[in-house]
């Protein structure tokens, strides 16, 4: 007898583990929770580790505002190597056998230079789409297209340790960063190449903590205990402002209905948490209008 799928809502931060892709950790996860529907925020190589956050039901709903979050990575990065992937899972292409060793306030100095706003051509493996082909595809078949540079925000690059063999960074940055390309950029600053050795995402800020739960812990406990593991559907949205409406307010919301509801919420782009007289969160809404609650994600079964 095959089991009906159930209707879970909630977030889980799972650790990925190095060697499987974004989409197969999301779909062990969600066979083992027998979740009806579940998805994945922010695609983390096969090679990288770390938080993986696994959205349950309703919870699928909040992923764009979670994507949008900045991420922070611990990457360690291999000097005098480069290779097609730009970690260690590609092909040696170029050694440099000659490795100067700079002093920290050099390499510092070259570091700021990648702080703020600066421009980034996505590698050629990556899931990015041209014409509906992943750019990871044409790559495995020998092909190079011509990418667009994308804005991102580097926020911070922290020094570990370094020696001319290899650096240990944290990198703190936007949305759309690819760190492979980073280092890459850096090593050229430095007159050398280098890969990404290891990469693990260590937070997103959209989350208060670094709560991570391998799959390996997971299989420890009883399928009646996991739903217990997982953060409510607003534990990313908490950066968001919110207003609390009546029952009236609440059913006419749940049918899709703008209603109108005074409140102290300034700007009139962002998402807005709607919660009901008893605390729990029905839904997201715009506010184009001062005043005027437009529904925008409706959680009937929260």
């Amino acid at each position: 007898m095959i089991k009906k799928k159930s209707n879970i809502n909630g977030i889980l931060l799972l650790d990925k583990p190095k060697g499987i892709s974004s989409n197969k950790a999301l779909q062990k996860v969600k066979k083992l929770f027998n979740a009806k529907k579940a998805g994945h925020c922010g695609t983390l190589d096969p090679m990288a580790t770390g938080l993986l956050p696994i959205c349950f039901g309703n919870a699928t709903k909040t992923a764009q505002y979670l994507i949008n979050s900045s991420k922070t990575y611990n990457v360690i990065a291999k000097f005098g190597v480069k290779t097609t992937t730009g970690d260690s899972e590609g092909e040696i292409i170029e050694r440099d056998s000659y490795l100067e060793t700079y002093e920290i306030k050099k390499i510092r100095n070259i570091l700021d230079n990648f702080i703020g706003e600066i421009s980034q051509i996505p590698p050629m493996y990556s899931a990015l789409k041209v014409n509906g082909t992943p750019l990871y595809r044409l790559a495995r078949k020998g092909k190079s297209i011509k990418r667009r540079s994308r804005i991102i925000n580097i926020h911070s690059i922290l020094i570990n340790s370094y020696d001319n063999k290899q650096i240990i960074l944290d990198i703190s940055c936007s949305k759309g960063t690819y760190i492979r390309t980073l280092i890459e950029d850096i090593a050229l600053k430095l007159g050398t190449v280098a890969y990404v050795k290891e990469l693990r995402r260590i937070s997103i800020d959209a989350f208060k903590d670094k709560g991570m739960i391998s799959y390996r812990r997971l299989l420890k406990y009883k399928s009646n205990e996991l739903e217990g593991l997982l953060k409510p559907i607003d534990y990313g949205l908490m950066h968001l402002p919110f207003i609390t409406i009546d029952n009236e307010d609440s059913r006419r919301f749940i049918n899709g209905q703008s209603i109108k509801h005074k409140n102290n919420i300034k700007r009139t782009n962002l998402a807005i948490r709607i919660y009901n007289n008893k605390r729990i969160l029905i839904g997201l809404a715009n506010q184009k209008v001062k005043g005027q609650i437009q529904p925008v994600n409706v959680f009937v079964n929260s």
